[in-house]
């Protein structure tokens, strides 16, 4: 019963219409340095209209009121949705055995509904993901295909990854444009901050970031990559963008991890994994963007999950974007 509404969750997912659809990919094929976090993606969707048939959001929204939300009706109110699979694998994929010095393999898909309430300077971020881990969660499916399409060496070690687990985990955010002004005669500058917790048996933390980004004619919207795969609040902005703009974005993340299902889990089944509670990121993009259209390229720094590890890691990828 429970498979069955999960995947008719998805179903919905990919047949709704979107106002605001975006792309993002992470995998060791860019920066090489990955470690464990192998490969991630999300597809996420926005309604982003403010008509009264806006039924999505009119549904979450008269969700938020059954349950006392505070919601500040003053503000805007727009929904979404978001599917994302991430994959975890150990450093040496051609052993076929489990390897208890390292980490296990593990995958997790999940889909997540989102309400934002927001103007141009902030918002707040209400987001509940149900998701699955093991093998219904088609990692093993996905890294395979990947790794045939680029020739790379198909893992041996996926008989072993973590067991079945169906998960559910709350977000809540709130994010601020700081500043935001002009730099010379020609160049637009803002400076973004957030904060925000998740709660669940997949993930709890607390997080909090700050970015600046530098540009001409981009989007103004909440230069939001984090936390993970949860960029959906840099679908929220103005008009549509008109002509060709740019921007580059530099930024420093932060994270307490209390709970994590793959690292506690992988410890309690006998790996040697011991999780680090603290964890910082830098994050580097660049983006180009051309009337509906964003294309973006992002780096990632970040510190060692585990005590095992002692090196700084790298992770690549890219963000496609489309505003109806």
């Amino acid at each position: 019963m429970k498979k069955g509404l999960f995947f008719s969750a998805l179903c919905l997912a990919l047949s709704l219409e979107a106002d605001n659809v975006s792309f993002t990919f992470y995998n060791d094929f860019f920066g090489g340095k990955d470690g464990h976090f192998t490969n991630g993606a999300t597809l996420k969707w926005l309604e982003t209209t403010q008509e009264k048939d806006n039924g999505y959001t009119n549904m979450l929204l008269s969700l938020a009121q059954n349950i006392f939300l505070p919601l500040d009706n003053s503000k805007r109110h727009n929904a979404g949705l978001s599917l994302g699979q991430i994959i975890i694998t150990p450093n040496n994929t051609q052993l076929a055995t489990a390897q208890y010095n390292d980490l296990p393999y593990a995958g997790h898909l999940s889909l997540s509904s989102f309400l934002f309430e927001w103007d141009k300077e902030n918002f707040n971020e209400y987001s509940i993901e149900a998701g699955i881990m093991g093998k219904y969660s088609g990692a093993e499916f996905v890294q395979k295909t990947f790794h045939k399409m680029i020739g790379s060496e198909q893992p041996q070690g996926w008989d072993t990854q973590l067991g079945t687990r169906f998960t559910l985990n709350l977000l809540l955010q709130h994010g601020m444009k700081s500043w935001q002004g002009k730099v010379g005669a020609n160049l637009e500058s803002d400076w973004f901050n957030h904060y925000g917790v998740t709660l669940g048996n997949f993930n709890v933390s607390a997080f909090g970031g700050s970015v600046i980004r530098i540009g001409h004619n981009y989007v103004q919207n909440f230069n939001a990559h984090y936390p993970d795969l949860k960029g959906e609040a840099n679908l929220l902005g103005g008009a549509q963008q008109h002509g060709f703009g740019w921007s580059t974005s530099a930024g420093l993340e932060t994270k307490l991890l209390a709970y994590s299902a793959i690292l506690d889990r992988a410890a309690n089944n006998g790996y040697a994994v011991h999780k680090n509670i603290f964890h910082a990121l830098v994050h580097i993009s660049g983006s180009l963007y051309y009337d509906q259209h964003k294309f973006g390229l992002f780096y990632e720094f970040p510190t060692p999950y585990t005590k095992e590890e002692h090196t700084i890691k790298v992770i690549g990828g890219f963000e496609y974007s489309y505003r109806f």
